[in-house]
């Protein structure tokens, strides 16, 4: 799956090279495990899904057909060209996969199948230790995400209906932030989107600046793993606000991230909540700059709601 996507779909490729290529894989595909065959086509490529610890799979329809074998007769560090190893081209693919811009499918069970798939995907890439190399394979997959075109989810233009990036952006945050904070953080926000809301009716007073408005379906089918969805990409802005304390630039980035891209006033209270605790964790004295961003927060849902951090925060009387 990993090939249709590098070489089949390479815009540098040539016809002819797409041709043979394409012999190939419709070759492999009639198989259950890649052969060691045809070196002129590169023969350590079939096998780089064969790198990760055994039980390491993913759905090959839902995951961009990026799918990991158990590897039973190659050995993880075993080095190739150039100091590349099985686990560092296994982990690329990995990203590549994760990485890409797909649809999100019809019916409750297929989208339950891409959150799961993506979640059982990542927690194994979280039992790979990174050193050095793996760093920067994650800074070169994630410029590339970043710059690629529509087949990329963290690309500048998505369809409104692609899977969103939330959960993965999280696991690429968390791994780029000691290395590449600047990288992480651009890879993080690009991610915060959730267009398929923005395509939806918008009901009531829209006048107000960051009003939290009613929404309805304007449009089949129904995206009924929604909820979860938003769950993660709270989730993911909570994981920014966490590591920017203390950067007051960084702070106000992310706060106008969340006003643009989350739409429920609940999990915008729960982030008000989280940035409060955040702001407050240390005895030391609080962070002004995260107490205005709960309070601001707090502010932009349901008036209750901000009475009530109000009351429940005499700190954020001062400001």
């Amino acid at each position: 799956g990993a090939l249709w996507m590098c070489i089949v779909l390479n815009p540098h490729c040539k016809l002819e090279q797409k041709v043979s290529w394409l012999t190939q894989l419709k070759k492999w595909n009639g198989v259950d495990v890649c052969p060691w065959e045809d070196g002129n086509h590169g023969n350590e490529l079939p096998n780089l899904t064969n790198a990760l610890p055994p039980g390491a799979n993913a759905n090959q329809e839902n995951m961009g057909q990026c799918k990991f074998l158990e590897y039973q007769h190659l050995p993880a560090h075993k080095f190739l060209e150039e100091g590349e190893s099985y686990l560092t081209l296994a982990v690329e693919v990995a990203l590549i996969g994760l990485g890409q811009q797909r649809i999100m499918p019809d019916g409750l069970y297929a989208q339950e199948k891409v959150c799961r798939n993506e979640e059982q995907l990542i927690s194994k890439l979280q039992e790979v230790e990174l050193d050095d190399t793996l760093v920067k394979i994650f800074r070169k997959q994630a410029v590339f995400l970043l710059e690629a075109g529509p087949y990329s989810g963290l690309g500048e233009v998505i369809h409104r209906d692609s899977v969103p990036m939330h959960t993965f952006a999280k696991y690429l945050f968390t791994c780029l932030l000691p290395h590449d904070a600047e990288l992480a953080y651009k890879s993080a926000l690009r991610a915060m989107r959730l267009l398929v809301l923005e395509s939806m009716a918008p009901l009531g007073d829209t006048s107000r600046p960051h009003h939290i408005a009613s929404v309805v379906p304007n449009r089949y089918p129904r995206w009924f793993t929604l909820s979860h969805i938003e769950s993660q990409q709270c989730e993911l802005a909570s994981t920014m606000l966490t590591a920017a304390k203390g950067d007051v630039q960084r702070l106000e980035t992310v706060l106008e991230s969340i006003q643009k891209n989350i739409h429920s006033s609940s999990h915008i209270f729960k982030l008000a909540q989280d940035a409060f605790k955040i702001a407050t964790l240390m005895d030391s004295l609080p962070d002004i700059t995260l107490l205005k961003v709960s309070l601001e927060l707090g502010l932009q849902t349901v008036p209750t709601a901000a009475l009530s951090l109000l009351s429940s925060n005499p700190a954020l009387h001062k400001l």
